[in-house]
């Protein structure tokens, strides 16, 4: 392994963990600030008494009593064993309940990533061609639409065509791939229109590059040089970019998932913030910030080889 290789995995190693170490701090402060007690909230859920003596007691047992550093560091303790605790809400394992929501949040991004680098390569083709006519205009103005209007926007409108005017599908009760795909659509919508122009542009500058003009100087088609040279050059470019947004995506889906009733990490932590659920919420944060994080990383790591790539030609050249 060389030297620089090591160094970058160590920084980014670091990252990572810095970035929990915050994230989670910051979950903890901000829980403190919360007007809604943790206890108080969980003696109304299950009908006790409200008094001081039982809200004390029910504080002690929750280890709320403790200092906020006792609260933080023996919640890394536990965490470290994958032990998260107990919801406060239904009483079921944390670890359990977070794992499985995070499997439907990541089936839903992984399917819009496929729906998106499709997509992508269909719009930003189709933008490349019809750059000089107007259709191409009426398709820049929609890709702009597709970037302004919220995924939220696209859910609602889905279940309001297809599944309640027309009846073509159900966005209920659906397993399988059917189960994520409306989810996964809406969802990618926006990638689609912002990365297709983007595409396009960096199609049309890689045609007029030295390379492009050599390759006609040879006798190469137009099509030729924009399927085996403009374009490969082109997605490359992306690519960084496109594993960010995809980190983006997994808190994006929120408000997703809770259109078409899909318990997954989004759903999990508005729910939880609603029923005041400090062990779901603390964990939950942690599973969608590690996702972010690790998006970056692959991101930075996709660069770093293109990078290199890059230097490589250029040396050999």
């Amino acid at each position: 392994m060389k030297k620089s290789t090591g160094i970058f995995i160590g920084k980014k190693t670091g990252e990572l963990f810095l970035t929990l170490v915050i994230v989670t701090m910051i979950s903890f402060v901000l829980m403190q600030f919360s007007p809604i007690d943790a206890a108080t909230a969980y003696a109304r859920r299950n009908a006790f008494a409200i008094t001081p003596d039982t809200i004390n007691s029910l504080r002690e047992k929750m280890g709320l009593n403790d200092s906020l550093p006792v609260q933080y560091f023996n919640w890394v303790a536990d965490s470290v064993h994958l032990d998260f605790g107990t919801s406060y809400v239904n009483g079921r394992d944390v670890f359990t309940e977070v794992t499985n929501a995070f499997g439907i949040t990541a089936s839903i991004v992984l399917i819009s990533a496929v729906l998106q680098a499709i997509g992508i390569l269909l719009v930003g083709c189709i933008c490349y061609g019809m750059r000089r006519n107007w259709l191409g205009s009426v398709l820049n103005f929609i890709c702009i639409a597709g970037i302004s209007i919220p995924a939220f926007f696209f859910a609602g409108t889905f279940i309001d065509i297809f599944a309640v005017r027309f009846q073509w599908m159900s966005v209920a009760g659906n397993t399988g791939f059917m189960r994520y795909f409306p989810a996964a659509l809406c969802l990618s919508i926006g990638g689609i229109a912002f990365f297709g122009q983007l595409l396009a542009g960096n199609i049309n500058k890689g045609m007029t590059e030295d390379s492009a003009v050599y390759s006609r100087c040879r006798g190469l088609t137009e099509k030729r040089i924009l399927l085996f040279h403009a374009l490969p050059g082109a997605v490359y470019g992306l690519l960084p970019n496109f594993m960010q947004m995809l980190g983006l995506c997994m808190a994006g889906s929120m408000i997703v998932e809770r259109i078409f009733s899909l318990p997954g990490l989004g759903y999990l932590i508005v729910d939880s913030v609603l029923f005041r659920d400090s062990p779901m919420i603390h964990a939950t944060i942690l599973y969608l910030a590690f996702s972010l994080v690790i998006f970056n990383i692959l991101s930075d790591i996709i660069k770093r080889i293109l990078q290199g790539g890059a230097v490589n030609s250029e040396v050999k050249g």
